[in-house]
């Protein structure tokens, strides 16, 4: 199996852990929490590029990849300022529904446009495939009225979309992955420090900070490396259809951890989903051209 299907596949189970029950231990803002988290990601980073000799580096970066780089934090601070807006805007299931049609704009949008990979009847079945596996496991929790979740999760979903792609031309230009995840963490603490701030001022318990610091570390740190590692080897329109194994995986864990129940919409979804990224992983190479 091509390493690039390890590593985002790795990336995708770290987010699902994420997702499923870390984030369930942190009551603060999540604005102030991915700030906070994103301060913790950068120090952990900064610190393996000096043991690793690799600081210089960091500081003569060619102009191109640094404008890249900024980009690739800048799309993941307005998808996740997006999304969270739409999180407080309406229903959960409308947010998380329409942020995750980022592979959608992926495969028609942003990898034809940016990486001029082709579109194929394959990669529009496969994304076909995940999202009506996504839909599935949203009907319980479905709500069919209008709300602004709709919206924003849809502008977040634009944004994802963008960054990953970026972020795949990022990788072309031979960036090393732990400066990359620097400057992918860096806008982001930087948008959202204000939250941060008035958090921190009203005052944050010992668990929020202790939950907060993994999560920086292995989500917002060692996830985004491994992430950048997998999308070096594969395509962007890969990568993105096995980011549809989150959802899957956070609810495999909350039933484990939680005891949160598992309906038939959810196994009928998730075989779909995994179904999908099985398929994806039966592509053969030349994936690194984006074809």
């Amino acid at each position: 199996m091509n390493k690039g299907y390890f590593f985002v596949l790795t990336a995708v189970l770290i987010w699902a852990i994420s997702s499923g029950v870390l984030i369930k231990n942190i009551t603060i803002s999540p604005f102030a929490f991915y700030s906070i988290g994103a301060f913790f990601g950068v120090i952990f980073l900064l610190i393996n590029l000096i043991v690793n000799k690799k600081i210089n580096d960091f500081l003569k970066i060619p102009r191109k990849t640094f404008v890249l780089m900024l980009l690739v934090g800048l799309g993941t601070g307005i998808n996740n300022g997006l999304f969270f807006t739409a999180l407080k805007s309406g229903s959960v299931a409308n947010a998380a529904l329409t942020h995750n049609l980022a592979p959608v704009f992926v495969v028609f949008l942003f990898a034809p446009l940016f990486l001029k990979e082709k579109l194929t009847l394959k990669k529009i079945i496969l994304v076909s495939i995940s999202f009506l596996g996504l839909f599935i496991l949203s009907i319980p929790t479905f709500k069919k009225s209008l709300d602004l979740a709709l919206l924003y999760g849809s502008l977040s979903a634009v944004f994802y979309a963008f960054h990953v792609v970026i972020e795949k031309k990022v990788t072309q230009l031979n960036a090393d992955p732990i400066i990359a995840a620097v400057y992918k963490n860096f806008v982001p603490l930087f948008i959202f420090s204000p939250f941060a701030v008035n958090s921190i001022r009203s005052g944050i318990s010992f668990s929020n900070w202790f939950w907060v610091t993994v999560w920086g570390v292995f989500v917002l740190g060692v996830s985004f490396v491994l992430f950048f590692n997998g999308i070096k080897k594969i395509s962007a329109t890969s990568a993105s259809i096995l980011t549809y194994g989150e959802p899957v995986g956070a609810i495999i864990l909350a039933f484990i951890f939680f005891k949160q129940p598992i309906d038939l919409y959810t196994i009928l979804g998730g075989l779909l989903i995994i179904l999908s990224g099985i398929l994806v992983m039966n592509t053969k190479p030349p994936e690194i051209q984006g074809v």
